[in-house]
């Protein structure tokens, strides 16, 4: 015979304690592609960055193009 489930009113079924390593598991899977996304942003601007101070001329070499820098003396 099968096992009759009675529920009285006004009981609520007990429910299992939240544990800590269920809300961490929560919070990562929610966070995962935020921090992806993040990462991959900041390694973007990073290389940006990188591209630009390299390319900034350097003080020395504007003179050093110009190799009419003789003066004459009259």
């Amino acid at each position: 015979m099968t096992q009759q489930n009675n529920r009285r009113i006004g009981q609520n079924p007990t429910q299992k304690p939240v544990t800590k390593m269920d809300t961490l598991n929560d919070t990562w899977t929610v966070m995962k592609p935020f921090v992806h996304f993040s990462y991959k942003a900041l390694k973007v601007i990073a290389h940006a960055l990188i591209f630009i101070v390299k390319h900034i001329p350097k003080p020395g070499e504007h003179k050093a193009k110009d190799k009419n820098n003789k003066v004459i003396k009259i």
